[in-house]
């Protein structure tokens, strides 16, 4: 099988070290910003109804607070994780060679595991069609990639534990 260079595909190896480093800083924001306004909701809930119980149950009221509180930090994780993404993207919008660079990573890629299947659903077996995300800084499947839903829950699992993606332990 011939040799793929990232030269056919109008890439060189700064331009690729500069579109990783665009997105891994995109996808850093995104987890700062969710988990920033997770735990900042989860706080202010907390004390919201620990004032409302301290007049009728103080005891209780400290025990339930924090788990009333992560329960509606959970709900609005939803919106909170749409307007992170939002506004991940905006500051650091796609490079223009970004696309150059996944079909390139899709030539030379056979079978391998998908990082969101594995993260978001604990599904470690290998797939073909794989290709990297230069956005999520990880390997997807054609089914995971128009799967946001799984994509958010695999970046944060990997900001949330500071793992590095296959792709930097392979590179």
């Amino acid at each position: 099988m011939p040799e793929i260079l990232p030269g056919a595909y109008g890439l060189t190896e700064r331009t690729i070290r500069e579109i990783r480093a665009r997105d891994r800083r995109q996808a850093d924001l995104f987890v700062r910003i969710v988990t920033g306004s997770l735990g900042t909701l989860w706080l202010t809930f907390t004390v919201l109804i620990y004032v409302h119980a301290a007049r009728r149950a103080p005891l209780l009221g400290l025990v339930m607070a924090p788990l009333l509180a992560g329960l509606g930090a959970v709900i609005a994780g939803l919106p909170v994780a749409m307007v992170g993404g939002l506004l991940s993207w905006l500051a650091y919008p796609p490079h223009p060679m970004s696309a150059a660079l996944e079909r390139y990573e899709a030539a030379t890629v056979g079978i391998r595991t998908c990082n969101v299947c594995r993260l978001a659903r604990g599904d470690s077996t290998p797939k073909s069609g794989v290709s990297f995300c230069g956005r999520c800084d990880a390997w997807i499947c054609p089914e995971c990639r128009r799967r946001y839903d799984r994509r958010a829950i695999a970046a944060l699992k990997r900001g949330a534990a500071g793992t590095l993606p296959q792709s930097a332990a392979q590179g």
